[in-house]
């Protein structure tokens, strides 16, 4: 009976759990959230499970996240202005309704979007809870959008550019799968195109930079030839036949593809292309009455609100996939025809002010030039295009206002004012000089005037209001003020990634109220914008009776100003200036207007470049970032002194700069003869003798002064695990520091002592080849030690054990094991270079003595001649630092003399090749890249004689000088490319100018053949006769030199690969080569030390390659690389003067400087297009180059003033200093520590590293 009993207990018990149980699962169905109740923690992190934390600052000081164990468990957010959240991702359906619900209780919530459940990647959220409150519901309903599979719902505090603060508990977070829903639902679409990620970056580093200074560049090219091309010269409208309609629609139609084309590579700025599809997708839905009510983040106006609504309506129509390239397009269809609009505006424009500019003939080109230059302007087309920001817009209307206003229809004017602040409150910067400009036509005007500008304030008021009407919704009449004053007050920074002054003093995102300086920011910019808005007030008075176009070029100013100098800024608000400044040099015809727009577009280009990509690589900020934004803000400011000078002369000074006013240089009527033949001797005078030897002995002697030891042990032990040896003193001993001198496997030892101490040493690929102490610090008192091997096998040259004063301690120990103390001798009394490994000769000269004992190479991410030669010193002096070192420091010793011909053939003059040859010998980076053994100076060894060669063979003529005399010089230019190549594949990068430079030869012989072929010299036809025959032979041969000679000689450096362990054939050699391309074009690891192209001329990070504290207290031996400021720094100047002087065509070129610019490109423009880590050394092939072109510039100098003669011995005693004065810091030599110090002139250089 029991036991029934017991039966019938247990069913109904197993009834009871099981409809338990099914209840319980029905809400953990219903709930898609898990652990919505918080009620456990996630392992390791203070995060409650299945949860993730983000937020805008990541600072722990600024909010954080956490899973609190108050009334059983809840989440806790605390947040000090900042928009923090606590985030999971479910899986969803699309196009479905979903439920959120969550209860929050808060504490001090205040500003922003306060607390509140939302939807991370849309703009949908629940109503905020402020201030402090028990717990209350909070509800969200959305739907989600086409082909949508995922939801990451968030609890929060703060909102999209609706930062709060303060503390808030939530609990009962609950995601529900609605089958219908009849009210209004938020969108909870989040967009499929997402941004594409560039992987994982160092903190610091700043991904695209390189492109972003690119783009830079050429902008500035572009914008450069439309005023050297157009701007300035007279015959700018003559010569042109052109069909002006046809003309005008190819402009507008590549104008359109460009930016079309930028749509597709660019997705635009996340916030920006996300809330303007949500915005327009949520119109299209729900219309307008509801819109600012829904719950959704809208921080625009109205009045941009009807375009958006129109282009959502027709992706509805046409079906277009929510996030798709196509949805993207058409949400920045509107900002992009804005463009063409500008283009064609200004077309309009240019076209009816020909007659005024003094070339009414030509007006049409003038039209369409500067169509074409609204149309391709870089920072317009990646805004609408790319960025998908709609400032063109805005534009227009505030020129549109300016127009109006100028034809004395300002009742117009305010209407359309009125319409520009509802699409973007910056419209209000101009409000001041509008309010100016009405004042003074109200007082020219009389009382008509008067009223007319009372109906144009009444007009602006009434677009306000009845555009802002059907967005009402129940709200406050004047709701939409609100709107615009929380819009223009909605980032409380000094600047928001704007480039100006407050960003140049570290205001860059800094809390408006912080005080750099007696005041805050927020009042230094109200004063600074208030002088702003008087002066062009002034200006616009001043100017505005003697050219109308006062107004715009005077609100160019304002707008310009307002952002150079004001609080509250954002990267683009520059925008409108660009515009108008064209607009007003259609007016006035001042070149110097053209400059400052084509100056201020380059800089707002590359500032919307770096806000673009720092908005989705917080990590990138740092100082690195910190230099950039100074960069660019000194760019933007030095654009808006010149436009301040500009407006100053011409509106108060009454003085122009016309346009339009240069004639273009005569060009040199070509020769009737054939090149002379070239004299191949190079004139070497004793005095050249007496220069060349001495430099280079003197050069030789520092170089080799503690270039390292001439021994080292060198008799290896090997041991293998499981082996154990007793090593003996013959005496107690204390022992204090136990060194040892390491080879090439890697493996673990044991040392016992008999007091119990014991020392554990593993060694790694980085040990090898240098002195290392094992013994940390702790000592012992033993007669020996029993030495074990634990893991792998380990090898060592020699064991050194030394007691507390440093003496060393003899050691014995029984069979192969003795070769551990065979060599006493050779034990340091302090290891540092001198005598060991340091940096990359861990790779270079390690596998240099692998080739030598016919070992398997491990480094061979470089081919294997430059290890070749570092074998050859080996051989011949053992494996020791001399050993290592000493092959190229003889190859740098010798770029002394080659440079010093090379610049005697160059510049004709002793005293200029012992210019370029002793600034290059004391050079810093020379000096340490060449006693150093890696392969760096090898490759330029080469590049110095392979172009000395090819200069030599570009000066030649076959015409002149015969064919096989031609072809001494092209041929050895082409060994020296194979051996270069063998050596380091940078010479792949110079042979490619190599090859610029034999083809522009062929080319000008071509044209000497067209123009001598039937002339009326016979001896001259018949010199130019077989250049066919001669191109072809010459052709033909360079095959050989170029390409089966230097793959002869690539072949052949990998025969210490061949004769190898491992034998490697040709399929390996091969597999080689994938491997090192894959090596280098796919590297992502970062260093400490690395330094993009950009910072290399400016020595921005030398590269620290050795410290050694070892020494005397207070001192410290150390080696950077870097470049001598005296040769760097002069010479990228004067390079970069020169560069600009061909380009305005104010130097003529010829074959000395074309062959250096060549090399220089070749060697130097390739880094600019690599994203992979780089260092300064990277320029060390540039450097002769930047070198030889600045010794050029100054001969030219010479030659036309003697003064400049003092220059080049003033230039060499500088460079001398410099060099002894940071010579401890770049040789290794022992110095004090405040020296080094005081040698830390920027704040990135680091000579010590602690």
């Amino acid at each position: 009976m029991k036991k029934r009993l017991l039966i019938f207990f247990a069913v109904i018990l197993a009834a009871v759990f099981t409809v338990c149980g099914s209840a319980a699962m029905a809400e953990e169905d219903g709930n898609l959230a898990i652990n919505g109740g918080f009620e456990r923690t996630a392992e390791n992190t203070e995060l409650p499970e299945g949860w993730f934390y983000e937020a805008w600052e990541t600072d722990p000081a600024e909010g954080y996240a956490m899973r609190s164990e108050d009334d059983g468990g809840t989440a806790y957010l605390w947040s000090a202005g900042n928009d923090v959240r606590l985030c999971q991702t479910i899986e969803v359906k699309a196009k479905s309704y979903y439920k959120l619900t969550c209860r929050v209780r808060t504490e001090d919530v205040a500003g922003g979007a306060g607390a509140n459940v939302s939807v991370v990647g849309s703009l949908a959220a629940s109503e905020g809870v402020y201030g402090t409150n028990g717990w209350q519901t909070l509800e969200l309903v959305g739907k989600t959008g086409k082909k949508q599979t995922e939801l990451t719902v968030c609890a929060r505090i703060g909102g999209y550019g609706a930062e709060a603060s303060g503390s808030a508990w939530f609990d009962d977070f609950s995601v529900e799968f609605l089958e219908d829903f009849s009210g209004d639902a938020a969108d909870f679409s989040s967009a499929s195109a997402e941004v594409e990620t560039a992987g994982e970056y160092a903190d610091g580093e700043i991904p695209y930079l390189a492109e972003s200074c690119m783009a830079l560049f050429l902008a500035a090219c572009l914008m450069f030839y439309f005023y050297q091309r157009f701007i300035l010269r007279a015959d700018t409208f003559t010569g042109v036949a052109l069909h002006e309609r046809f003309a005008l629609a190819c402009i507008l139609f590549g104008a359109f593809l460009l930016r079309g084309l930028l749509s597709l590579l660019v997705y635009g700025h996340p916030t920006d292309i996300s809330c303007f599809m949500a915005w327009s997708n949520a119109l299209a839905e729900n219309g307008p009455a509801a819109f600012y009510t829904s719950g959704m983040f809208a921080d625009y106006p109205p009045g941009y609100m009807y375009v958006l609504w129109l282009t959502g309506s027709i992706a509805k129509m046409l079906g277009l996939t929510y996030g798709s390239a196509g949805y993207v397009l058409l949400t920045k269809m509107p900002a992009i025809l804005a463009d063409l609009g500008a283009a064609y505006l200004v077309y309009q424009m240019a076209a009816k002010r020909g007659t005024s500019l003094g070339k009414a003939e030509g007006s049409g080109t003038l039209a369409l030039v500067l169509a074409a230059v609204v149309a391709f302007n870089p920072a317009m087309a990646f805004i609408s295009g790319g960025w998908g920001q709609i400032d063109q817009v805005l534009t227009l209307l505030l020129v549109a206002v300016v127009a109006l206003f100028l034809k004395k229809k300002v009742i117009l004017a305010g209407l359309v004012y009125g319409a520009a602040i509802l699409v973007k409150p910056q419209a209000l910067m101009a409000g001041p000089l509008f309010a100016a400009a009405y004042f003074a036509y109200g007082k020219d005007e009389g009382w008509k005037g008067l009223l007319r500008t009372l109906a144009a304030v009444v007009s602006a008021v009434a677009a306000l209001f009845v555009l802002s009407l059907p967005f009402r919704g129940g709200q406050e009449p004047l709701w939409f003020l609100e709107k615009l004053l929380g819009t223009a007050t909605s980032y409380p920074y000094a600047s928001i990634e704007a480039f100006n002054l407050f960003a140049l003093l570290g205001g860059n995102w800094a809390d408006v109220n912080q005080t750099p300086f007696l005041f805050s920011f927020k009042i230094w910019g109200t004063i600074l914008i208030c002088l702003s808005v008087a002066f062009s007030a002034f200006l616009y008075l001043k100017g505005r009776k003697r050219e109308p176009h006062a107004l715009t070029l005077s609100l160019a100013f304002l707008l310009t100003a307002i952002f150079m100098l004001g609080h509250y800024m954002h990267e683009r608000y520059l925008f409108p200036a660009l515009l108008l400044l064209l607009v007003a040099f259609i007016a006035y015809g001042d070149r110097r207007i053209f400059i400052s727009f084509a100056w201020l577009t380059c800089s707002l280009l590359f500032n919307s470049l770096m806000a673009i990509v720092i908005v989705d690589h917080q990590q990138a900020r740092g100082m690195t970032y910190d230099i950039v934004t100074a960069a660019g803000s000194l760019l933007n400011l030095g654009g808006f002194a010149y436009l301040t000078y500009t407006c100053c002369d011409i509106l108060l000074r009454r003085r122009k700069h016309p346009a339009f006013c240069e004639k273009t240089p005569e060009r040199p009527q070509p020769s009737n003869e054939l090149p002379k033949p070239v004299d191949a001797k190079l004139h070497f005078t004793k005095r050249d003798q007496l220069y060349c030897i001495a430099l280079t002995a003197a050069y030789a002697v520092i170089a080799l002064i503690n270039l390292g030891t001439t021994t080292a042990p060198e008799t290896p032990w090997y041991g293998q695990a499981g082996e154990t040896y007793e090593i003996e003193f013959g005496q107690t001993a204390e022992i204090a520091e136990i060194r040892v001198f390491g080879g090439l496997y890697t493996g673990s030892i044991l040392l016992r002592a008999e007091d119990g101490t014991e020392y554990t040493y593993t060694e790694e690929n980085g040990d090898m080849f240098r002195w290392k102490d094992i013994a940390d610090d702790v000592p012992a008192t033993t007669t020996g030690f029993t030495l074990s091997v634990t893991d792998g096998t380990v090898w060592f040259n020699e064991l050194a054990f030394f007691d507390a004063a440093g003496n060393y301690i003899p050691a014995t120990a029984e069979g192969n094991a003795a070769a551990l103390f065979d060599e006493p001798e050779e034990v340091p009394e302090t290891p540092s270079y001198l005598n060991g490994m340091y940096f990359d000769e861990l790779y270079h000269a390690r596998t240099a003595y692998e080739h030598l004992h016919g070992l398997s190479p491990y480094e061979n991410s470089h081919p294997p001649l430059g290890k070749v030669f570092i074998m050859l010193g080996i051989a011949i002096f053992g494996m020791n630092a001399f050993g290592w070192r000493i092959i190229g420091t003889l190859f740098g010793i010798g770029m002394v003399p080659i440079l010093y011909v090379f610049a005697k053939r160059l510049f004709k003059k002793s005293d200029y090749a012992l210019l370029a040859s002793f600034l290059f010998a004391f050079d810093f980076m020379h000096f340490t890249q060449t006693r150093i053994a890696t392969i760096d100076v090898y490759g330029v060894f080469f590049i110095l004689l392979m172009y000395y060669y090819m200069y030599q063979y570009y000066r030649m003529n076959f015409f002149s000088d015969g064919l096989q005399k031609t072809l001494r010089p092209l041929a050895l230019a082409g060994i020296f490319f194979g051996l270069g190549a063998a050596s380091k594949w940078i010479c792949f990068y110079a042979g490619a100018g190599l090859a610029v430079i034999f083809f522009t030869s062929l080319v000008q012989r071509y044209l000497e053949y067209r123009r001598f072929r039937n002339s009326e010299d016979e001896t001259l036809r018949k010199a130019v006769k077989p250049f066919w025959s001669n191109a072809l032979r010459t052709c033909i041969w360079c095959c050989a030199f170029y390409i089966l000679i230097p793959a002869a000689i690539y072949l052949l450096s990998y025969l210490p690969y061949v004769l190898s362990v491992d034998r490697y054939g040709i399929k390996e050699i091969w597999g080689v080569q994938e491997f090192m391309f894959s090596y280098h074009s796919g590297l992502t690891a970062t260093h400490s030390y690395q330094s993009p192209w950009w910072q290399w001329p400016l020595l921005i990070r030398p590269m620290w390659y050795y410290v050694g504290y070892d020494v005397a207290p207070g001192n410290i031996s150390t080696i950077s690389a870097m470049g001598n400021p005296a040769v760097w720094w002069v010479c990228s100047a004067a390079t970069g003067v020169v560069v600009y002087s061909l380009l305005r065509g104010k130097r003529k070129g010829d074959s000395e400087l074309f062959v250096l610019l060549v090399g220089l490109l070749a060697n130097y423009l390739p880094w600019v297009l690599i994203s992979r880590c780089t260092f300064i050394y990277h320029f060390f092939a540039s450097v002769p180059f930047i070198l030889l072109i600045t010794v050029y510039a100054l001969q030219k100098k010479e030659e036309q003033d003697a003064r400049y003669a003092k220059l080049k011995w003033i230039w060499m005693a500088a460079a001398l200093a410099l060099f002894a004065l940071f010579y401890p810091v770049i040789s290794g030599a022992e110095c004090a520590r405040a020296y080094v110090s005081f040698l830390e002139w920027l704040p990135s250089w680091t000579f010590m590293g602690v």
